[in-house]
């Protein structure tokens, strides 16, 4: 699956995805916080924070999926032009 970094702000130490740019996502799991979170492929995916405690993946919220949004363009454009 392919996603877009919407928000890169308040990452811990290590975490080097920017806002902007998209990124593969090797895996997803829901953590003990019942968050989404994401394994990004190509990028630092753990390490530990600035008070020493394990992170694991990115949070499913920073990011925005880019699979099937622009079928969805598409079929809204075409939408207009039938009507």
């Amino acid at each position: 699956m392919r996603v877009l970094c919407i928000n890169a702000e308040k990452l811990p130490p290590g975490a080097d995805v920017k806002e902007g740019q998209v990124y593969d996502v090797i895996s997803k799991f829901v953590n003990n916080f019942d968050q989404v979170v994401y394994f990004i492929h190509g990028v630092q995916n753990e390490g530990k924070t600035q008070y020493g405690l394990p992170w694991v993946g990115y949070r499913a919220d920073r990011f925005m999926p880019l699979d099937g949004v622009a079928e969805e363009a598409k079929e809204k454009k075409y939408e207009t032009i039938l009507n």
